[in-house]
């Protein structure tokens, strides 16, 4: 048998009823529905006229859904069928007005105001959105000319110079609104003034204008081609390639909004697809991808760039460079790019070489041509395309080694360097296939200590993963030994370095070690006398790289979180803008604090490892949670907070992830969170939380939320940031997200939304109403409790009552809760019906006063839907039967919440008090008022009962000797 195809009609009428309950996708999804079925009709008037609505109504609920965009394309579909609808009418005008189309939103309210009935009741509400409209644009007229004045002198200052600075920071301000940056382009449409500032050589003018231009790129596809076609790329490669510690930056961060905004990356990368799929582009835009890339390509190769523009540009590469994710240029750049930037790592800037001019560069250039390599090589789809890199890379290496001089043998164990730390199979397989072992224990027995050096990094990072080089770990171990024996303190150090690598190559497994017993400890003590005696920074650092390998060591850990001298030498070196430093500084602190992901084998695979004897890691028993929590209490004494908040202005997201998972690990203890706030890591929080890696912002997220639980939000967030706090904290309110991340999220709310007015409204803005009551349906106990408590706040504010009016079991479910056996869960399940229920009672004593219409209309209102959810508490199968025993039970607090509803719909009207009387719950409403004992009931809870019984009496639903019976 087939399957009966539903009606357009009951799809509709379907989608009718979800709306009405707030479902709106469901409702969206149904309209869908509807309409599949109808676009496959004969287009009858009866057609039409439910295509009208069904668009109509689908675009209602994409108003709601604040899908503008969409909205306007369903209420125009309907007017196409429909042309005179007044609904589509409306709703596209509404849509419009939210997107700022103002003009467009008065046409429509004007045909609607011509077509709609003078007696009509939508009249008045179109003429009250006709004046709105009309004063918003009035509005935004003035506003603009405002803008353009303003953007004039702004250009005017810049093009005298007379505090250039101040006005192209305005400038900045202006452009990151739509509506800034349009009037900007607006006034200089051809950049004609624009492209005069990019050729100056001012470095203030120079900073500002590329800012600038950067904001105005950003998220916009039209702006980023109208800059790209009338500026160019050469004026960006310019600053780019200049010696200066900002321009460069700023000039990348330029091109990269600029490749975001041409390519759409951003929506792009939304889309679910195989990751060896690359996204399809148009002409013009490959056009400027390959313009882009080759010029990228040119700056690399370019030896009057900068170093810092070379880094920038390998930066952009490594960002855009692959298919999955970015421009698809990985083939292309094997070909043109690749042996490019083998020439850059091939440079070592203390070698004398009167034949080949080096190559400007930075300490971090040959780990950003590392990651190019990488990304490239793991970029590539079959065996093939990896054959032919790895061709590309022996035959640069074959190049070098066949002249066989000492800068030579430099540069190939410089490039292997960089090979073995981006690109590994490709370094291990040229290491072995060229026999460049021998060369690398050469070098490093060498009296040259520039081949020393470039030894000693080779023989690092070929032991970097002891599964693939095991065969040269312990040669490489006896010659690092020896170097460490060496007079020059760099050699020294980096061969302590070195070994400190290969020590914690074992990683957290207690049980695996290729060094003796106690190694780890001899040389964390080593790298800490380096780090408290030394002057020189080079060799402090090189000491805290040692210490963020070793102190992946439990003893490592426990001996250094002793060493008060060590901590504060580490802490010192948060101040500097070195982000290896950094880096290596927020790794030690992740490494002492225990807050790194811990993979703890399946039990099963754990059983099937020891069967055939295979290594099973083990946990150090210095790394159980009462030695690291220990160590994060010492940490914070020893004044670890201002150094988090320092590190927190680091750009590194990866930086910004350790600070974060380091602040949530001190949050776990509670005692540490007053300490936190009073430091300022409330506040550096939040900016971590916001952007960042999904990680950082989930765990800077979960962070604030255990703050936000134990601290008064209005003295750890005061003013704008507690509204900021809002949108983070409801990420967490997510079915991928674990429970305790979800339970205190909750938590956070409940104390938020207590606050104040404006906190509630930006939690119902941010959706929070739907991801709160979603926990109400959960089975885990302690999550459905946090849900209603939270509930229970959220419901003071007005806006939240129509949530429960509508057609839906929101009232029911609340009843039901109080059937539950957690009281805690019982507790604010009443809390929320007292509230909802209260409505009524508290606007009583005004209802008879002289009020203004809008104000007698509200109350109106406001009455109507206090009935509507005492109704629906009555309508409640069970309710008798719940309240009875709430009514009758042992707990005051909740004996009280129960009675003040039931007071609360018999205060309501005559006939929910019938209802009630026809219950058995006024035999014990009748006992509780003659109850003398106040142990079984107290004095409160016993007049609310009496005020019951005296409400029935008046409303002449009991008799007064009834009333008065003993």
């Amino acid at each position: 048998m087939t399957a009966t195809v539903p009606k357009p009609e009951e799809l509709r009428e379907q989608g009718n009823q979800a709306f009405k309950q707030g479902k709106y996708q469901d409702a969206i999804d149904r309209y869908t529905d509807a309409l599949t079925v109808l676009l496959e009709l004969s287009l009858s008037e009866t057609a039409k006229n439910d295509l009208t609505k069904c668009y109509s109504n689908r675009s209602q609920c994409y108003i709601n859904l604040n899908q503008y965009e969409d909205a306007i394309e369903d209420a125009t579909r309907a007017l196409e069928y429909t042309p005179a609808d007044q609904k589509s009418l409306y709703r596209r005008a509404n849509a419009f007005e939210r997107l700022g189309k103002l003009n467009e939103a008065i046409s429509d309210a004007q045909r609607l105001i011509s077509i709609a009935p003078k007696d009509g009741s939508g009249d008045e509400q179109t003429n009250l959105l006709l004046r709105k409209l009309r004063e918003n644009a009035q509005s935004k007229h003035t506003q603009q000319t405002q803008l353009t004045s303003q953007i004039q002198q702004m250009f005017e200052a810049v093009r005298s110079n007379t505090n250039s600075e101040a006005a192209l920071n305005n400038l900045l301000v202006i452009s990151r609104e739509d509506a800034g940056a349009e009037g900007i382009l607006t006034f200089d449409s051809e950049l004609k003034l624009i492209i005069e500032f990019m050729k100056q050589t001012e470095h203030i003018i120079l900073l500002g204008t590329t800012r600038v231009l950067a904001s105005l790129v950003k998220n916009s596809y039209k702006r980023a081609e109208l800059i790209y076609l009338k500026l160019g790329l050469p004026p960006i490669a310019r600053c780019l390639a200049m010696n200066d510690a900002d321009i460069p930056a700023s000039a990348a961060v330029l091109l990269h909004n600029m490749i975001m905004s041409m390519c759409d990356l951003e929506n792009r990368r939304k889309i679910r697809k195989p990751t060896n799929v690359p996204f399809n582009f148009d002409q013009s835009v490959i056009d400027f991808i390959n313009n882009t890339f080759r010029m990228l390509i040119g700056l690399i190769d370019d030896k009057t760039c900068s170093g810092i523009g070379r880094d920038c540009a390998l930066d952009l590469v490594v960002k855009f460079v692959d298919r999955a994710n970015g421009c698809n240029w990985v083939n292309k750049f094997v070909v043109s790019g690749v042996p490019k930037v083998l020439r850059v790592a091939s440079t070592v800037p203390d070698l004398t070489d009167n034949d080949i001019k080096p190559y400007p560069i930075t300490e971090q250039t040959k780990m950003h041509v590392s990651c190019v390599l990488s990304v490239v090589y793991h970029d590539l789809c079959s065996d093939q395309e990896r054959e032919e890199f790895n061709t590309e890379c022996m035959e640069f290496i074959k190049a070098l080694r066949a002249k066989d001089d000492v800068q030579s043998r430099v540069r190939t164990i410089s490039v292997l360097a960089v090979l073995l730390q981006g690109p590994f199979d490709t370094g291990n397989t040229i290491l072995g296939s060229q026999n460049l072992v021998d060369l690398m224990i050469q070098m490093a027995g060498s009296d040259d200590v520039v081949q020393q050096r470039i030894a000693v990094e080779a023989i690092v990072l070929s032991a970097s993963k002891k599964d693939k080089a095991a065969g040269i770990l312990s040669q490489g171990a006896d010659i690092l030994k020896n170097l460490y024996q060496s007079a020059n303190e760099d050699i020294q150090v980096l061969a302590l370095v070195g070994l400190s690598k290969i020590a914690s190559s074992k990683g957290t497994d207690a049980s695996g070690s290729i060094v003796a017993e106690g190694s780890c400890q001899t040389l964390g003590r080593a790298c800490c006398k380096f780090l408290t005696t030394s002057d020189r920074f080079d060799i402090r650092r090189w000491s805290a790289d040692g210490l963020a390998y070793l102190t992946l060591d439990a003893d490592v850990k426990e001996d250094l979180a002793d060493n008060s001298l060590a901590l504060k030498a580490l802490f010192s070196l948060c101040q500097c803008q070195d982000a290896h430093v950094l880096y290596s500084l927020t790794t030690i602190l992740v490494n002492l604090t225990n807050t790194y992901d811990v993979h703890k084998p399946d039990k099963e695979m754990t059983e099937l490892a020891t069967y055939a004897k295979q290594h099973i890691p083990k946990e150090h028993p210095k790394d159980d949670k009462s030695f690291f929590d220990e160590r994060r209490r010492k940490l914070v004494e020893a004044g670890v907070i201002p150094v988090l908040v320092q590190l927190c202005k680091h750009k590194s997201e990866n930086c910004r992830e350790q600070i974060a998972r380091v602040f949530l690990g001190l949050c776990e203890n509670e005692k540490h969170r007053g300490v936190i706030v009073a430091g300022g890591g409330a506040k550096a929080l939040l900016p971590l939380a916001l952007e960042g890696t999904p990680t950082g912002i989930i765990k800077a997220t979960q962070a604030l939320a255990k703050i936000c639980i134990t601290t008064n939000p209005e003295i750890a967030f005061p003013g704008q940031r507690m509204l900021e706090l809002v949108r983070p904290i409801i990420k967490l309110l997510k079915p991928d997200r674990t429970a305790l991340e979800n339970f205190e999220a909750l938590l956070a709310l409940t104390n938020l939304a207590s606050i104040g007015e404006s906190i509630r409204r930006r939690i119902l803005k941010e959706d929070g109403f739907s991801s709160v009551e979603q926990y109400m349906f959960e089975e885990h106990p302690m999550l459905r409790r946090a849900a209603t408590e939270c509930m229970c706040n959220l419901v003071v504010q007005e806006e939240v009552v129509k949530y429960f009016t509508s057609e839906n079991d929101r009232i029911k479910l609340l009843v039901l809760l109080c059937g539950e056996e957690d009281e805690s869960l019982i507790r604010a399940a009443l809390g929320t019906l007292a509230v909802l229920s209260s409505l009524q009672a508290d606007i009583e004593y005004i209802k008879d006063l002289n009020l203004e219409d809008d104000e007698r209309r509200r109350l109106n209102n406001l009455i109507n839907e206090n009935r509507i959810i005492c109704r629906k508490i009555l309508d409640v199968q069970s309710f008798a039967e719940i309240f009875k025993h709430l009514c009758a039970c042992n707990n005051p607090d909740l004996q009280f919440r129960a009675l003040y509803i039931v007071r609360n719909i018999v205060q309501a009207n005559k006939d929910f008090a019938t209802r009630v009387v026809e219950t058995d719950l006024m035999d014990i409403l009748f006992a509780m008022k003659e109850i003398k004992d106040e142990n079984l009931v107290n004095e409160k809870n016993q007049k609310l009962a009496s005020d019951i019984v005296q409400l029935c009496l008046k409303y002449g639903l009991i008799q007064r000797n009834k009333e008065q019976t003993k």
